[in-house]
C-alpha cells in the first residue's frame, strides 16, 4: 500500500508542480503547448511502441476492447445530445463535447504504464482507438451534423484530424507490425524504452500547466452537473467491466482504470467549434483532473493493482 501510494503522489506532486511553475511565471499559460507537442509527438508513441514490443500479443480479446471504448463514447455522446433537446446551442454543445470520450494518453497510461505493466498499457491503448474515434472528431461531426451545421468535407476534415494523431497513426503501424509478426531491431526497442521513460513525468506536467480554475457560480455548477455525470457513468461502466465481463483479470482492471479518466484535452476546442464556450470545458477538465487522480489512485488501492 506504502508504494502505491508514493507512486500516486509522485504523479500527483509532480501536476502541483507544472501548476505551481506556471502560477509563479517560471512558465507561461501557453508554455504547455510545447510540453504536448512533446508528449503527443514523441514521449506517448514511445511509450506505447515499448509497451507493444514487450506485450503485445494477437488475441481477439483485445480488438473487444476496442470496440469497447468506441461503444463507451457512442453512448454517453447519444445521452447528452439527446438529453440536450430543446436546450440552447452554448448548453448542447458543452454537454455533447464533455460527457463523452476519455483522457487516456495524456494522462491514464501513465498511470497504467506506472502500475500495471505492458499489457496493461496494450489494453489502454486499444481502448484508446476505439475512443479516439469519438474524441479526436466524432463528438463533433455528429453533433455539428445533426445541429444542422454542415458543412462540405466533413468526413475528410474528421479522417484527416483522425489520421494526423501520431498516436493514432503508431496504433496503427504496431497494431499491423504486432499481426504480421514483424521484429523490430532492438536498437529501435531500446530508443523507445529509453524515450518512454520519459512520458509520465512530462504528461503530468502538462496536465498541471494546462490546469486553470474559475470560482463562477453558473461555470461551477455546469461544470459539477457534467462530472457527476461522467463519473456516475463511470461507476456503471466500471461495475459492468469488472463484475460481467468475461474477460481476463488484468484487463478488467485496466478497463476499470480508464472508466475513471478526465475529460479529453480536445473537448475545449470543439466546444467553441459549436458556438460553444471553450472557458467553460477549459475549466471543467481542470476539475476532472483532480477528480481523477483521487479516483484512480483509491481504485489502484482497492484493487490491489501493483503491490
Amino acid at each position: 500500500m506504502a508504494e502505491v501510494l508514493t507512486k500516486a503522489g509522485v504523479l500527483l506532486a509532480i501536476i502541483a508542480l507544472g501548476y505551481l511553475l506556471k502560477r509563479g511565471g517560471i512558465f507561461r499559460r501557453t508554455d504547455y503547448e510545447v510540453v504536448s507537442k512533446i508528449v503527443f509527438r514523441i514521449t506517448l508513441p514511445c511509450a506505447v511502441a515499448t509497451a507493444f514490443f514487450e506485450g503485445f500479443e494477437p488475441n481477439p480479446t483485445l480488438f473487444i476492447v476496442t470496440l469497447l471504448g468506441l461503444l463507451t463514447g457512442v453512448l454517453l455522446w447519444a445521452g447528452a445530445f439527446f438529453s440536450t433537446r430543446g436546450r440552447g446551442e452554448e448548453s448542447r454543445a458543452f454537454y455533447t463535447q464533455n460527457l463523452p470520450g476519455y483522457n487516456i494518453g495524456a494522462f491514464t497510461l501513465p498511470f497504467v504504464q506506472s502500475f500495471v505493466g505492458s499489457f496493461g498499457v496494450v489494453t489502454a491503448c486499444m481502448f484508446d482507438v476505439g475512443n479516439s474515434l469519438m474524441c479526436t472528431g466524432g463528438n463533433y461531426a455528429l453533433t455539428s451534423t445533426l445541429m444542422g451545421k454542415t458543412e462540405g468535407g466533413r468526413l475528410k476534415t474528421f479522417l484527416r484530424r483522425l489520421f494526423s494523431s501520431v498516436t493514432i497513426d503508431t496504433y496503427l503501424v504496431l497494431l499491423v507490425l504486432g499481426l504480421l509478426n514483424i521484429a523490430v531491431p532492438q536498437p529501435i526497442v531500446a530508443f523507445a524504452e529509453r524515450v518512454g521513460d520519459a512520458n509520465p513525468f512530462l504528461s503530468m506536467l502538462m496536465i498541471g500547466m494546462m490546469l486553470e480554475f474559475s470560482f463562477e457560480a453558473d461555470k461551477v455548477k455546469k461544470a459539477a452537473l457534467v462530472l457527476i455525470l461522467r463519473y456516475g457513468a463511470g461507476v456503471l461502466f466500471a461495475l459492468l467491466f469488472y463484475f460481467i465481463l468475461p474477460l481476463p483479470l488484468e484487463i478488467r482492471q485496466v478497463l476499470v482504470l480508464l472508466s475513471f479518466s478526465p475529460i479529453p484535452c480536445m473537448s475545449p476546442y470543439f466546444t467553441e467549434l459549436l458556438s460553444g464556450d471553450g472557458s467553460l470545458p477549459s475549466f471543467a477538465a481542470s476539475i476532472s483532473f483532480v477528480v481523477s487522480v483521487a479516483c484512480i489512485t483509491a481504485l489502484i488501492l482497492t484493487m490491489g493493482i501493483g503491490v
